[in-house]
């Protein structure tokens, strides 16, 4: 459909009958439109000439509206795909976002998806939530163990789920699993010296391929896991320091291995052209996947550890073990931009980058949903019930966390709709 020929009611003869709504100041029109979601401002530009006009003109005035909410929001306002309407629809979504996160931190009852204790010592070290065939999984290990829970479609606290499946020992006994990541519907998770990928199903997992890198190093423990779902690669990290590289389309054997530096690989972010390792030794190290080589090693301020990197669009932000975040500007070189310290009091442990907001967990207990904003502004703050969250994950308007004690899932859109209703 030719937008700019689009026709309507408006569009007819000179003297047509214009509706009401037509006949709107855009002023109003468009504080109207500023309650709307994102999808239907879209349909809305589609209706006629004149509403695409005024929407597809109006970028100024959705800049000065997210600019009066979050001062300096420099960030989100470089859209990862340009288009005419990317800053009314920004606007729509940061105030969407902002009053959900907002709701649930004042909600004495959180909306708890699901939550379960861990019956054992055990912690539950890494969490993965999924979307397969319309369905939302959690994925989370317990130590030795593997689990998998179909996460409900109704706001309900449940501890028992209709569909549920756990692997026993997923390893080799006495192998804790450190970390997963997914290509697709198969999930892969690291322990010791191997890789295992699992297929899943809405019954549970089905056992794929083992990664056995044993025989490469001796003292070699995989520490973590990371995948480009663009270019079906995967790579895991180890505590020697080696970058283990895998074509999930070809044989079990590494395509490529390299050594950034000798201390332990904490966590990986990749996509088509880099592989990011946050290093003990408080560096970043960038590998350019077509070059085949370390394009530059970045020194983190201060004498934290890393302890987490995320990559996303064209930013990097790393966490320590102050509690300080850390931006590095891709398009830029991967320059060092700025650190903030946060509001967290122990260790990050993960980063999640949205289109609206910033999402970190840290090791004191909480999660905080910040702002696309330099400095990053504090939306709200959630206290989990389990104590040092480890680790976390943020899919599609949820968001689970695993601690030292168990795991908790919560989904505040379900709060906002059904006040709605």
């Amino acid at each position: 459909m030719n937008n700019e020929n689009a026709s309507c009611a408006y569009d007819g003869e000179e003297n047509a009958q214009l509706s009401p709504l037509q006949r709107l100041p855009m002023e109003i029109f468009l504080h109207i439109c500023s309650f709307l979601d994102g999808s239907t401002l879209h349909g809305l530009s589609l209706v006629c000439t004149r509403f695409y006009l005024i929407l597809k003109d109006a970028n100024s005035l959705w800049k000065a509206r997210i600019n009066h909410m979050w001062p300096d929001a420099s960030w989100l306002l470089r859209p990862a795909r340009p288009d005419k309407l990317s800053l009314m629809l920004s606007y729509v979504a940061i105030k969407q976002q902002t009053a959900l996160w907002k709701q649930q931190e004042s909600t004495k009852k959180r909306n708890y998806l699901f939550i379960e204790k861990s019956p054992d010592r055990f912690a539950a070290d890494a969490v993965l939530l999924m979307h397969v065939n319309g369905i939302s999984h959690l994925v989370y290990t317990n130590s030795q163990h593997l689990l998998y829970k179909q996460l409900p479609l109704r706001e309900k606290l449940s501890h028992e789920m209709e569909n549920s499946a756990s692997i026993k020992f997923a390893h080799d006994s006495g192998s804790c699993i450190k970390d997963l990541t997914a290509l697709d519907n198969t999930i892969y998770s690291c322990s010791f010296d191997t890789v295992k990928s699992w297929g899943l199903t809405n019954t549970g997992f089905i056992h794929q391929r083992i990664y056995d890198l044993r025989s490469s190093n001796l003292y070699l423990f995989l520490w973590c896991i990371s995948s480009c779902p663009e270019s079906n690669l995967f790579a895991t990290g180890s505590t020697c320091g080696i970058i283990y590289v895998f074509d999930s389309r070809s044989r079990n054997n590494p395509i490529r291995h390299y050594r950034p530096q000798t201390e332990v690989v904490i966590s990986l972010a990749m996509n088509t052209e880099y592989i990011l390792s946050a290093n003990e030794d408080t560096t970043v190290s960038i590998w350019d996947q077509r070059a085949g080589r370390t394009m530059k090693s970045i020194t983190i301020p201060g004498e934290a550890f890393c302890s987490c990197i995320n990559m996303r669009r064209d930013w990097v932000f790393v966490g320590t073990r102050d509690a300080k975040l850390h931006t590095l500007n891709l398009n830029n070189d991967f320059e060092l931009v700025k650190s903030y310290s946060t509001e967290h009091t122990e260790s990050i442990t993960r980063v999640h980058l949205t289109h609206e907001c910033l999402i970190t967990s840290s090791m004191d207990g909480t999660v905080r949903i910040s702002s696309l904003t330099d400095p990053p502004q504090p939306i709200a703050t959630l206290r989990s019930e389990m104590r040092c969250i480890s680790d976390s994950d943020y899919l599609n308007d949820t968001l689970a966390v695993s601690s030292s004690s168990g795991v908790e899932v919560w989904c505040p859109k379900l709060t906002c709709s059904t006040k709605q209703q």
